[in-house]
């Protein structure tokens, strides 16, 4: 159906791929959503997730007969959100006609960050050498990406936009080292919200809770257990401050902006299928309509007006067990 809004999740991981029998259920690739909106190919990160996604779009291109067109967004440019894209199978394909946008403090910095992650020293395919129709560009905060009748482009405003464009804002949080972009996705009225790497702040992050407020659908960090984000884990150093959130931050936030439904995503490598599944449970204490990413996930989304959106209000300091470390230590 051409009107259809979708998400499939194609790397779910954080940090780096973790193959194995203890991650079948969940996944082992890093970071890669893909939105399908109107007919049109939007993908989130280029982590591990992109090698099987970029085959199966090949396969769909010489079933339909069509070239494609697609939307690259980066939220930031950490290895695990960057390494599969030299192994992007459509990117090597002269037909596809590739726009890729991500932060940058000037519109060349992400053409010259993509440029060194191919270069000769790192790897045997430059950047040129890709053959696809290439669009690249950084863009700031204050920019609207739009992707209607008249192609994709980013804007000042979406005041002249049709019923029928995609609709993209950017959130640019520095909750993670090196700040992130955060990504709202807005086609016909429905709301996608893309915000991996991302630490929860005392009292919840109030900016990210305005941006995604209403969102139908938000994908929210949850890598670490409460245990672990606090030095608690047995094995595990504490990670406060590191930029990821745990599943008890990303619960407030999706209560905070009344969201649809939360998807928690990248997942800790080191975690096991079971203790990604305790994470989901503890996330549900704090909104009910949690549920956490694996590879093939497959979502329609549901406008907030068709769901009866439930959440658990909770003390966030009574429901913690475990201390913020004292300094030094």
């Amino acid at each position: 159906m051409k009107e259809e809004f979708k998400i499939k999740f194609w790397g779910v991981r954080g940090s780096y791929p973790a193959p194995g029998a203890g991650t079948i259920q969940y996944g082992g690739n890093t970071s890669c959503v893909e939105i399908s909106a109107g007919g049109r190919t939007i993908i989130l990160d280029a982590g591990t997730g992109i090698i099987p996604l970029g085959r199966e779009l090949m396969k769909r291109a010489v079933q339909e007969k069509k070239h494609l067109e697609l939307l690259l967004l980066f939220s930031h440019f950490h290895h695990d959100h960057i390494q599969g894209f030299p192994f992007f199978v459509p990117a090597y394909i002269p037909s596809t006609s590739l726009h890729i946008f991500g932060p940058g403090g000037t519109p060349e910095t992400l053409q010259h960050i993509l440029d060194h992650n191919q270069s000769a020293e790192t790897f045997p395919v430059s950047l040129r050498e890709m053959s696809a129709a290439k669009k690249i560009r950084s863009v700031s905060e204050a920019q609207i990406i739009i992707w209607d009748g008249n192609g994709i482009r980013a804007a000042g405003s979406d005041a002249s936009v049709d019923d029928d464009a995609l609709v993209i804002r950017i959130y640019k949080s520095n909750a993670h080292p090196g700040h992130v972009y955060v990504y709202r996705i807005t086609y016909r009225g429905k709301s996608i919200v893309y915000a991996t790497d991302t630490e929860g702040y005392a009292g919840t992050d109030r900016k990210l809770v305005n941006f995604a407020r209403g969102a139908d659908v938000l994908i929210h960090d949850a890598q670490y257990s409460e245990e672990h984000y606090y030095g608690a884990l047995a094995g595990f150093p504490a990670t406060q401050g590191y930029g990821h959130s745990t599943a008890n931050m990303a619960g407030e936030v999706a209560a905070a902006c009344n969201a649809g439904e939360l998807i928690l995503f990248h997942h800790e490598p080191a975690y096991s299928d079971e203790q990604v599944t305790a994470q989901e449970l503890c996330a549900k204490n704090f909104f009910a309509n949690s549920r956490a990413a694996h590879e093939g996930l497959d979502i329609a989304v549901i406008s907030n007006t068709e769901r009866e959106v439930k959440y658990v209000p909770h003390d966030r300091n009574q429901e913690r067990r475990y201390p913020q470390p004292a300094i030094g230590h």
